[in-house]
């Protein structure tokens, strides 16, 4: 059924969102900012995830992390809304992208909030209608190299 639904998310959005990842990588979130002045996207190439942010061609900001170092707060399986959330670290900065799909009003939406030392110093919303998911993606992925979340202690750890 999870495969399905990947499946299915992949898909959403519109042709306004300019996905850039690779034909190689899963999409896991790609939108713009901004009317279309900056994109955000998250991708998975093999067992790397990739960050990147700022105008379309040229991104001033990209991070990566090994798909078994990333963290990420998977769906819990009940709402409204199906979400998830990937985040990067670059030193005294965190970068959390959050993705979701309203199960109801079948609307796609992301955002990305900047921490400094754990205290909020930004938040972006995606562009409406510009959001594109592939939700799954990182869980699947987790799941394959071997991690499982525990829903108790709220983190990944060995099967």
């Amino acid at each position: 059924m999870r495969f399905m639904l990947a499946s299915l998310f992949l898909t959403l959005g519109t042709s306004q969102a300019y996905a850039h990842c690779h034909q190689r990588s899963a999409t896991v979130l790609t939108c713009t900012i901004d009317q279309g002045a900056k994109q955000l996207e998250v991708c998975l190439d093999g067992e790397e995830v990739i960050y990147r942010f700022g105008p379309p061609d040229a991104p001033a900001l990209t991070l990566s992390a090994p798909i078994s170092e990333v963290a990420h707060q998977p769906w819990p399986g009940i709402g409204r809304a199906i979400w998830e959330s990937t985040t990067f670290q670059n030193g005294a900065f965190s970068y959390e992208v959050h993705g979701s799909f309203d199960k109801l009003g079948q609307i796609s939406d992301g955002r990305v909030t900047v921490r400094k030392n754990g205290r909020e110093i930004a938040s972006l919303s995606c562009d409406s209608g510009s959001t594109e998911l592939g939700l799954f993606a990182i869980s699947d992925a987790k799941e394959a190299a071997g991690q499982c979340w525990d829903p108790y202690a709220q983190r990944w750890g060995a099967c």
